[in-house]
């Protein structure tokens, strides 16, 4: 894995969005656009690594906050994996 941002991949363009309120029906966060693609991806990766380990402990230790935890670090790196895609596309 690399120290930090890198260019070449194209950039974040900063559509997609994560976490939903009901009421009033809207999304609450939404990526940045211009981070570079593979430092998105990565740091993605490193997200879905520890939502595994939540997961894992949540189940085992009958742990509902972990569980929770990692669905909404799941939703955070398919948002950036997700804007990673349309700015790669738009590259």
């Amino acid at each position: 894995m690399s120290n930090g941002p890198q260019a070449g991949t194209g950039e974040t363009i900063g559509a997609a969005t994560f976490i939903r309120s009901q009421n009033p029906p809207t999304e609450l966060f939404r990526i940045v656009p211009g981070i570079p693609c593979d430092y998105a991806l990565e740091q993605a990766s490193i997200m879905l690594g520890c939502v595994h380990k939540l997961i894992l402990n949540g189940v085992m230790d009958d742990d509902g906050a972990a569980v929770w935890a990692a669905y909404y670090l799941s939703g955070f790196a398919k948002a950036l994996i997700d804007d990673a895609e349309l700015g790669m596309k738009q590259a």
